[in-house]
């Protein structure tokens, strides 16, 4: 068994600006800046032979690169109770259109539909015990945020693995898909 997800890698000048978001928001778990990246679709535990098949659906895959940068901080939170911070992207048209094709190469595999709405983002930080005002401190401190415009040239197919000593997960990089560049 192979756990797998769909998503863009971020440049390492991005990462790192990215990066300067960490502090000031009690209780948050900042995301290692090794493993900063952007979701597209999870597809889960799957059995090698459909990974092989996974691959071989989104090889077929045609788009077009498309320009990308990072301008919004926001929170996901189940009521009152903040739960991610996460920064949002400029252009969603691109990328709704590119999750969309990946979305039907992978369930034409047979993986189930992702049970959760599309939203671009980058989480930055998990939250435990955080309160909504401090959440919203933090949002309000760093409304200016922009990373430069950068172009998406391909998105990658990752495996998630723990790290042997129990301290979370990598993600490594199984595939990549060149987009099309005009």
């Amino acid at each position: 068994m192979i756990r797998l997800f769909v998503g863009l890698e971020l440049p390492e000048d991005i990462k790192e600006h990215i990066y300067t978001l960490r502090g000031g928001v009690p209780n948050a778990h900042w995301i290692k800046k090794e493993n900063l990246h952007l979701d597209l679709r999870f597809i889960g535990e799957v059995e090698e032979p459909m990974a092989a098949d996974i691959h071989a659906s989104l090889s077929r895959i045609r788009a077009p690169a498309f320009g990308l940068a990072f301008t919004e901080i926001g929170i996901f939170s189940t009521g009152n109770d903040p739960r991610d911070l996460w920064t949002g992207v400029s252009n969603y048209t691109e990328l709704d259109i590119l999750h969309n094709k990946i979305d039907k190469a992978v369930s034409f595999c047979g993986v189930p539909p992702d049970r959760h709405k599309f939203h671009a983002h980058v989480r930055i930080a998990k939250l435990k015990g955080t309160s909504m005002v401090d959440a919203q401190e933090y949002i309000a401190h760093n409304n200016l945020f922009h990373t430069k415009d950068y172009t998406v040239e391909y998105f990658t197919l990752f495996s998630t693995h723990h790290h042997q000593n129990g301290e979370g997960a990598f993600y490594q990089v199984e595939a990549r898909y060149a987009l099309s560049l005009i």
